[in-house]
């Protein structure tokens, strides 16, 4: 790890295991190489249009209703077969109004970008730290140290602005103090130069960090494809596709038993 990382404290490390394809992705340029392959085969995108709730047709069973499309602010209906949402920290409720339970809530999500280190390469790994809630990598011309403090505070429990976008929060300095402490000592020479950057912006979870995947048990044809717990750019392509077969072959390609959104029942 000290090869790999050289700046990293090991002392109280005891093991450490390094994947050699991990990466990192610019999250813009990774949605726009997914949203042009989409268009190659056919798929159109429509950007400033909010979708308001969606519209529904008979199963033949009385206690079920399928979905057969989406209602648009601009007075559009669009007919949809299937409708997906992955909607992220929009999830839950988008869901609410036709009766889906997606569990998925806004919390605040902190890191701290640090003034210029001339002793960082920029293509050392990144670091995750699940003991000291922290992930480390290269940023610019310093380091980033994102935190994951185990417990989170909710942002906009009730509902989440649906004008509100790439947004920030006003740090809680006092309530981070200790773990970003903890974090700086994972690389010692962070308490050594300043902090160009103390961000904190909102990030969806679910109850037990674990992805909502799957067509919902309460209305037929409508799939969730949220909750992923900040690491959406990482599992997007995967999840994609999870959903993709599912829609066209009826079932997944995976074992989703641990992500099915038909775990979270209304009880």
């Amino acid at each position: 790890m000290k090869n790999k990382f050289p700046l990293i404290n090991i002392d109280d490390v005891r093991a450490g295991f390094y994947v050699a394809d991990d990466g990192r992705v610019n999250p813009y340029d990774a949605a726009i190489a997914f949203s042009k392959g989409a268009k190659l085969y056919g798929a159109k995108i429509y950007e400033g249009v909010e979708v308001t709730g969606v519209t529904k047709g008979q199963t033949g069973f009385a206690d079920r209703h399928k979905v057969t499309g989406v209602t648009t602010k601009c007075g559009k209906t669009i007919k949809a077969d299937y409708v997906v949402n992955c909607g992220g920290m929009w999830a839950r409720q988008f869901g609410e109004i036709c009766g889906v339970s997606i569990p998925n809530q806004a919390a605040e999500h902190y890191y701290l970008i640090t003034d210029t280190m001339e002793d960082v390469d920029k293509d050392w790994p990144v670091v995750e730290d699940p003991s000291s809630h922290v992930y480390i990598r290269p940023e610019g011309d310093g380091l980033m140290l994102g935190l994951f403090e185990p417990v989170g505070a909710a942002w906009n429990v009730d509902k989440i602005p649906s004008n509100f976008s790439f947004g920030q929060i006003s740090p809680d300095w006092d309530r981070m103090s200790d773990y970003l402490e903890t974090t700086m000592k994972r690389v010692p020479r962070s308490f050594e130069v300043g902090a160009k950057t103390f961000f904190c912006g909102p990030e969806s979870f679910t109850p037990d960090n674990g992805p909502c995947i799957g067509e919902a048990p309460e209305l037929r044809n409508y799939f969730v494809a949220a909750g992923l717990n900040s690491i959406g750019i990482l599992t997007g392509g995967g999840v994609g596709r999870t959903i993709a077969n599912w829609i066209i072959d009826g079932k997944p390609n995976v074992d989703v038993t641990g992500v099915n959104v038909n775990r979270f029942q209304k009880y």
